[in-house]
């Protein structure tokens, strides 16, 4: 397709040669959250709820986790879930978590988005179990949804409005001149710490622009 027509690939993989790529810095923000949660909250025992295998943005969290985990004595991956990004995956890693045979529950549930999360956390709640008391549970992406649930959700940011407009520009650059060589974009990641991970609670309620609430 890239042979006929200008593309550019919004959170596709960086190491494409035959279009241009803009993807946020999957593995920086990974492997934050996860210092966060080894270092400052001494968790040792992991679960993971991937997302797609094949999905870039999945695969590189998933190698980042791996690879946190292994650069700390003590810590270990208890088990890992293939989800699809969407909050069910959560539910259903949550169940089949639970009724393993003399379970025992991980210090956390690392998700592969928010969407995962937020389905993990419902369905640990709705067992009895707490959050993040008993199982902390973090995220990744920050949507909004993930600031408003209780506990707010641990996560890392990317803004996913900024990957929209620069894979545009790159798009509008690439039919402005077709020769020019392929790029790969990435941007930056943020670590939001909320309550769900076991940091005490803000200070300051979450508030989201008018704006974003107008109709479109």
């Amino acid at each position: 397709l890239a042979e006929r027509v200008p593309i550019v690939l919004a959170a596709g993989s960086l190491d494409e040669p035959n279009a241009d790529v803009v993807d946020a810095d999957n593995w920086s923000g990974t492997t934050e959250l996860l210092r966060h949660m080894l270092e400052q909250h001494g968790k040792r025992r992991l679960f993971y709820i991937d997302g797609p295998p094949e999905a870039p943005d999945a695969r590189e969290r998933r190698r980042a986790f791996e690879e946190a985990v292994a650069l700390h004595p003590g810590a270990a991956v208890t088990g890992c879930f293939e989800g699809r990004f969407a909050a069910i995956s959560g539910q259903l890693a949550v169940r089949e978590l639970l009724a393993a045979p003399g379970r025992e529950l991980p210090d956390a549930i690392i998700c592969g988005n928010d969407q995962m999360a937020i389905g993990a956390m419902r369905e640990l709640q709705a067992a009895g179990v707490r959050v993040p008391a008993d199982v902390a549970v973090t995220g990744f992406d920050d949507i909004r949804f993930g600031a408003l649930i209780t506990p707010p959700l641990t996560t890392v940011r990317q803004s996913l409005r900024l990957l929209g407009e620069r894979a545009c520009s790159c798009l509008l650059e690439r039919i402005a001149d077709p020769a020019l060589p392929h790029r790969s974009e990435r941007l930056p990641t943020e670590l939001i710490v909320r309550e769900s991970c076991g940091c005490p609670p803000a200070e300051e309620p979450v508030y989201w622009p008018a704006a974003a609430h107008a109709p479109s």
